[in-house]
């Protein structure tokens, strides 16, 4: 079986959280049950204050591929999958390599490699980063519909003047297993979730002025 194949793997799905959007369970499906991903965890930053940088009412989720071959894959038919109907949606992949541009490097490493050949200096192939690897994509759905925490939607409706626009920002982070040990995601943003609440906390008890 090759290396990136998506296998379908059984494995316990994380809980879905309060008030989530409609796509949330479907996507959960997609990534374990269609493309094999593994330790999917799901961090729930709808209440961050100030909000993430990649959206406000974020929702994440990480999980592990098998290998680089298979977190390209992966990325590649999720937004796929996300284009299609019933969804529509124009998600954006950072650090995914399109077909074409894959294409290229691969020829120009292939290059390379008959020039090192021919050279007694040869740099070990492990030790070279020629660009046609991906050990993490992060694909961004950018706004989705629903998952709007029910006192957000207070909040829209007082600054929108009864506004009736609600929706929240998903966001799929796939790593190699390497990879996502070494980022540690989970760590980073349970400590910005953490210290959010604590500042959010403080200002009520009137410990920020």
């Amino acid at each position: 079986m090759p290396e990136f194949s998506l296998r379908p793997r059984r494995q316990e799905l994380p809980s879905l959280p309060p008030h989530p959007p409609p796509i949330l369970s479907p996507l959960l499906e997609q990534l374990s049950a269609q493309y094999g991903i593994d330790d999917i965890s799901l961090l729930d930053l709808r209440t961050l204050d100030p909000p993430s940088a990649l959206g406000d009412n974020l929702i994440m989720l990480i999980g592990t591929a098998r290998s680089e071959k298979h977190v390209h894959a992966v990325a590649d038919r999720l937004c796929r999958w996300l284009r299609s109907e019933p969804y529509k949606l124009s998600p954006s992949a950072d650090g995914l390599i399109g077909q074409n541009e894959l294409k290229i490097r691969l020829k120009r490493r292939a290059k390379r490699m008959r020039i090192r050949a021919m050279s007694a200096a040869a740099t070990p192939e492990a030790e070279l980063d020629d660009g046609t690897t991906t050990s993490w994509v992060c694909v961004n759905l950018g706004e989705v519909d629903g998952g709007v925490l029910p006192k957000q939607r207070e909040q829209r409706m007082f600054v929108g003047f009864g506004s009736s626009h609600a929706g929240s920002n998903l966001v799929v982070q796939i790593f190699t297993v390497e990879k996502r040990a070494q980022v540690d995601l989970e760590k980073l943003w349970m400590g910005i979730l953490e210290r959010a609440r604590e500042g959010g906390e403080a200002d009520e008890n009137g410990e920020g002025f």
